[in-house]
C-alpha cells in the first residue's frame, strides 16, 4: 500500500465507491452540518477571541506586564476548541504562549491578529483551535446514520474513508501544518516523511526548500553584519578625518607664528598661510597664492631660498635659519628665524615653514650688548653717588639724633626746673611763716631777759611761756611740712636724675609724686586722684615711672581740659596676675579724635604747638614704657568723653646692660 501512487489509490478508491450516490448525499448532508457545527463552534469563537485579545493585549504587551497578559489568556483557554494562544512582540519573539494538549489526527483553524496601539503595529497575537470536538460530534451522527444504510454502504463509506484519511488528509494537513511553520519563519524543524508518493515528494522538496532557505537567511544575516561593521566603520573613519582636518585647519589659523604650506610640482610654490602670515607680511592670502612672482619676490636673497629647501631634502627638517623677507608693496624687511619639516601627504610634498620675525628682538639684543658695554661705568658712577648720598644722610641722622636728644634733655630739665621751682613757692610759705615766729620769739626772749634782770613778774612769764608754745607748735607745724616737702623733692628729684633700680611700693611712689606736683596742680583748677592699692611692690625703676606718671598728667592738663573747665585725672592700678600690674591714667576731658590716635607716641607729633605742646611728652612715655619699664602701652578715647592710657608693667622690670639714654639725659 505504501507504495501505491496517489492516481492508483484514487481509482481504488472509485472502484469500491459502487454506492457512490448515497456516499455523496450522506457526504453533502454531513459537511453542510459540519460547517453549520464548525462555524458556529470553532470559526465564529475562534474570530471573536482573536479580535478581543488584539484589542486586549495591547496595553499590557506595552507594558510589558506578563502577568496581565497570562490572565486574558487563560480566560480564552477555557473554551475547550482552543489548543494554543501565542503572543509576541513586534521583532517576533514570545511574549506569551499558552498550548493544550491535542489529539495528532485533529485539524487546528488558526487566526492571527496584529496588536496595534495608536495606529503602530506593536506585536500579533495567534489563535488556534481544534476541530476535534466538532469532527468528534460529525462523526456520532455519521454512525447514527451508518446504523440506516445498508451493511455495504457502511463498508464502502468506512473503506474509502479509511483511505483517503490515510493517504491524502493527513499527508495534506501534515503539509499544511509544515508550510505554516515555514511561513512563520520557523526552519529549524525537519519536515520527516516516509512515504515514497507524490505528496511525500512535494514534503521533501518543502524540507529541501527549508534548508535553502534557512541556509540563505544566515547567509544574509552574516553579510548585514559584515555590511553594518563596514558601514559604521567607514564613518568613523571619515568623521575622524574630517575631525583631524576641522582641529589642523584651526591649529593652523590660529597660530601666532607665521606658518606657510608649500607644494612642490615643478617648483615649491605657497598653496596656503595663516592668518599671522597675512599680518607680518603684509600680503593677503589670494593675492600670494595666486602670483608666483610675488612669491619669488618674497626673499631678499633669493639664495636663501635655494639654501633652505637643499636642507629641507637632504635632513627633511630644518631649525632656526636666519634670512630677510620683504613685507607687502613697501621697502620693508623683516629678519625671519626660519623652521620647517618636509612631510607626505599620500604621494604628494608637502613643506611647511615656520617664519617668525625676529628684527626686534635682534635689534634689543644689540641695545643690550651696547649698554651692557656702558653698564660697568654708569654702575661706578651711580654707587660713587650713592655713598656721596649716604655720607650725608649719614651726617643728616646723626644731626637728628643729637638734636632729639638735646630737645629731650631740654624737656625733662625743663620739667625738674618747673618741679623745683614749684616746690620752692611751696616751700616758700612754711619757711617764712618759721622765719616770723622764731623772730617774734627771740624778740619776746629779748624783752623776757629784760624783764628778769629788773624783776619778773609772774604774769609777765606766763604770758611769755603761753606765746612761746603757741610759736612752736607754729614753728614745729610749718618746718614738718616744709620738712615732708622737702624729703618728697629730694626721692622724686633722687629718682628723676638717676638710672637706679630699688623696690618701692608703686602707691607711696605715686602719692609722693602727687605731692611734688602739688604747687603745679594747685594753679589749675584741675585735681589728681591717685587709687592705687597698698603694698603693691615693683623691683624697678621709680624715676622712669615717676616721669610716666608727670608726663602723662601735664598731658592732661595742656590737651583734656580747656581752660574754663575743671578736670579730673585719675590713677588706678590692680594685679593683672602675680607678676604683671595694670595702671591707667585716664581723664574726663575732651577726648583724641580717632585720626590722631594712632600718631599720638610719634615724635614731635602735638595739636598745641606753641601752646603748650612740645611734640615729646608722650613719645617719651612710650619709649620709658617699652625700653626701661619692659612694659607696653596703649590708649583709648572717645571725642567729648575723655581718654585712658593703660600701662601693663612687670612687678619686676628686666635688667638691661645698657641704661636707655631717657634715663640719663
Amino acid at each position: 500500500m505504501r507504495k501505491l501512487s496517489l492516481r492508483q489509490i484514487s481509482i481504488l478508491g472509485v472502484a469500491l465507491g459502487i454506492l457512490l450516490p448515497a456516499i455523496v448525499f450522506g457526504y453533502f448532508v454531513t459537511l453542510s452540518r459540519y460547517e453549520r457545527e464548525l462555524q458556529l463552534r470553532v470559526r465564529g469563537p475562534m474570530v471573536q477571541n482573536a479580535d478581543m485579545l488584539a484589542r486586549a493585549m495591547a496595553v499590557p504587551l506595552w507594558n510589558v506586564d506578563k502577568e496581565v497578559t497570562k490572565q486574558f489568556v487563560q480566560a480564552v483557554m477555557r473554551n475547550r476548541e482552543v489548543v494554543s494562544v501565542v503572543v509576541t512582540d513586534e521583532s517576533g519573539n514570545t511574549f506569551v504562549r499558552s498550548d493544550k494538549v491535542r489529539k495528532t489526527n485533529a485539524s487546528v483553524l488558526t487566526e492571527k491578529r496584529p496588536i496595534r496601539l495608536d495606529d503602530k503595529i506593536i506585536g500579533e497575537v495567534k489563535l488556534e483551535l481544534t476541530t476535534e470536538y466538532v469532527d468528534r460530534d460529525l462523526l456520532d451522527d455519521l454512525y447514527k446514520l451508518a446504523v440506516g444504510l445498508v451493511l455495504q454502504v457502511i463498508l464502502s463509506f468506512i473503506l474509502i474513508w479509511f483511505l483517503f484519511d490515510r493517504r491524502i488528509v493527513r499527508p495534506i494537513q501534515l503539509l499544511q501544518s509544515a508550510t505554516t511553520r515555514l511561513a512563520s519563519g520557523k526552519l529549524d524543524e525537519p519536515l520527516v516523511w516516509q512515504r515514497h508518493d507524490e505528496i511525500g515528494n512535494l514534503a521533501h522538496g518543502l524540507n529541501q526548500m527549508r534548508l535553502n532557505l534557512g541556509e540563505l537567511i544566515s547567509q544574509r544575516d552574516q553579510q548585514n553584519i559584515l555590511l553594518q561593521q563596514e558601514l559604521k566603520e567607514r564613518l568613523r573613519v571619515e568623521q575622524a578625518l574630517r575631525d583631524t582636518e576641522e582641529k589642523f585647519i584651526a591649529i593652523f589659523q590660529a597660530s601666532p607664528v607665521a606658518m606657510s604650506v608649500l607644494r612642490k610640482t615643478s617648483q615649491y610654490q605657497i598653496v596656503d598661510v595663516n592668518d599671522a602670515w597675512v599680518r607680518q607680511f603684509a600680503w593677503s592670502a589670494e593675492v600670494i597664492l595666486r602670483n608666483l612672482d610675488i612669491q619669488e619676490n618674497l626673499w631678499r636673497n633669493a639664495d636663501d631660498f635655494v639654501q633652505i629647501l637643499r636642507l629641507l631634502e637632504r635632513d627633511g627638517e630644518l631649525q632656526s635659519f636666519e634670512a630677510w623677507l620683504r613685507c607687502g608693496t613697501t621697502d620693508k624687511t623683516l629678519l625671519c628665524q626660519i623652521s620647517g619639516r618636509l612631510i607626505s601627504i599620500g604621494d604628494e610634498p608637502l613643506l611647511i615653514l615656520v617664519q617668525e620675525d625676529i628684527t626686534e628682538k635682534r635689534q634689543n639684543e644689540k641695545d643690550i650688548l651696547n649698554m651692557n658695554l656702558t653698564l660697568e661705568r654708569r654702575v661706578s658712577e651711580r654707587t660713587h653717588e650713592l655713598e656721596e648720598a649716604n655720607s650725608e644722610l649719614t651726617v643728616v641722622l646723626e644731626n637728628l639724633q643729637r638734636a632729639q636728644q638735646e630737645l629731650l634733655r631740654t624737656e625733662k630739665m625743663a620739667a625738674l626746673g618747673s618741679l623745683v621751682a614749684g616746690v620752692a613757692h611751696e616751700l616758700n610759705t612754711p619757711i617764712g611763716t618759721s622765719v616770723t615766729v622764731a623772730s617774734t620769739l627771740q624778740q619776746q626772749t629779748d624783752e623776757i631777759l629784760i624783764q628778769f634782770a629788773q624783776g619778773l613778774r609772774k604774769s609777765a612769764l606766763e604770758e611769755y611761756f603761753k606765746n612761746a608754745k603757741i610759736g612752736t607748735d607754729l614753728l614745729l607745724r610749718n618746718l614738718s611740712k616744709a620738712s615732708e616737702l622737702v624729703t618728697s623733692f629730694k626721692q622724686v628729684a633722687v629718682d628723676r636724675t638717676s638710672a637706679n633700680r630699688r623696690m618701692f611700693a608703686l602707691n607711696e611712689m605715686i602719692n609722693e609724686l602727687v605731692t611734688t606736683l602739688g604747687p603745679m596742680i594747685r594753679k589749675t583748677k584741675h585735681e589728681v586722684i591717685a587709687l592705687i592699692p597698698e603694698k603693691m611692690m615693683m623691683d624697678s625703676y621709680p624715676g622712669a615711672m615717676g616721669q610716666v606718671a608727670t608726663n602723662l598728667i601735664n598731658n592732661a592738663f595742656i590737651h583734656a581740659f580747656d581752660a574754663d573747665s575743671r578736670g579730673t585725672v585719675t590713677i588706678t592700678a590692680r594685679f593683672l596676675d602675680v607678676d604683671t600690674i595694670v595702671m591707667k591714667v585716664g581723664d574726663n576731658g575732651r577726648g583724641i579724635l580717632p585720626a590722631n590716635l594712632s600718631r599720638i607716641f610719634d615724635p614731635f607729633f602735638t595739636t598745641r604747638l606753641g601752646q603748650g605742646g612740645s611734640g615729646l611728652g608722650l613719645n617719651i612715655v612710650y619709649n620709658l614704657v617699652k625700653e626701661v619699664l619692659g612694659g607696653d602701652i596703649s590708649v583709648d578715647s572717645v571725642v567729648g568723653k575723655g581718654t585712658t592710657f593703660t600701662i601693663i608693667l612687670p612687678r619686676s622690670a628686666k635688667k638691661a646692660e645698657n641704661k636707655s639714654p631717657l634715663l640719663n639725659t
